[in-house]
């Protein structure tokens, strides 16, 4: 089965083409049976770019969030005035109440938009709490299992509780869009706040005995100590993964780190990026 992965939104853009960057990420999966957006970065260039890259949002059936934040999901109000009804797949508690926190500020990172003003729009919420099938051959992984000891997430972001207290985010939210290649699976990762090792072992323990081809999409390698990131690119080997595409949240400093580990097998998963297997 052809597979087409065109990354639409991310925090740079990869070649000379009249496309807008933004800190946040989209892509579109273009199977011979879907057409499925995954994400809608923060919403100041998921039209244009598209436009760029001749990919018509309109055509789409179906999308998927990949967890609650802003630079994945504010511009799906955008992408709705093209589609109209569309099945949106997330987990159930994408809407929770989401900060980034430091000694001296307090920002609100979650969905800008509420969900009443999506489902006017078109959005029909597809909750997934659970790996499955939403098109031919194409799956989204649910809550990701923590398996790892050194995937700890991000202290930095927080979600506000019932009581008013503040406490890390558990990302239960947190999931991956898996495509049934005839190469292998490919695996296009949000912003990986589960991990990406234990988004990995997930898929596998989902569709054991099934390689994995490729992996791209935000690691979140970029806040991640050296521990965790010296022990993720140990793991990577395990998979023998043939291309891994890093975007958005892994950084430029860890992206460069990556590419000189990973030499040919790597490629920056930039606006204007396309994958075809």
């Amino acid at each position: 089965m052809a597979v087409t992965v065109t990354i639409l939104c991310e925090n740079t853009v990869g070649r000379a083409i009249p496309a807008i960057g933004e800190h946040g990420f989209a892509c579109l999966v273009e199977t011979p049976q879907a057409r499925i957006l995954l994400d809608s970065g923060q919403g100041l260039g998921i039209e244009r770019n598209a436009q760029v890259l001749d990919k018509d949002l309109g055509g789409l059936t179906a999308a998927v969030l990949s967890h609650g934040h802003y630079d994945h999901a504010g511009g799906f109000d955008q992408v709705l005035r093209h589609t109209g009804p569309l099945d949106l797949f997330a987990h159930p508690a994408i809407f929770a109440e989401r900060y980034s926190r430091t000694a001296h500020s307090l920002r609100f990172i979650g969905i800008p938009q509420r969900r009443e003003l999506l489902e006017t729009l078109g959005a029909r919420f597809r909750f997934t709490p659970e790996f499955c099938e939403i098109a031919p051959q194409v799956f989204v992984t649910g809550r990701v299992e923590r398996t790892t000891d050194f995937e700890s997430g991000d202290p930095n972001l927080v979600v506000r509780t019932a009581t008013g207290d503040f406490v890390p985010d558990p990302f239960d939210d947190d999931m991956a869009l898996v495509v049934r290649s005839e190469r292998g699976l490919i695996v296009v990762l949000g912003c990986a706040h589960a991990g990406m090792i234990n988004t990995l072992r997930h898929i596998r323990r989902q569709l054991p005995g099934e390689t994995i081809h490729a992996v791209l999409g935000g690691t979140h390698l970029g806040p991640a100590g050296p521990e965790q990131f010296r022990r993720t690119l140990e793991e990577l080997e395990v998979f023998a993964i043939e291309k891994i595409g890093v975007s958005h949240c892994t950084g430029q400093t860890r992206a460069a780190q990556v590419r000189e580990r990973l030499g040919q097998r790597f490629f920056f998963a930039s606006v204007g990026a396309v994958l075809e297997v």
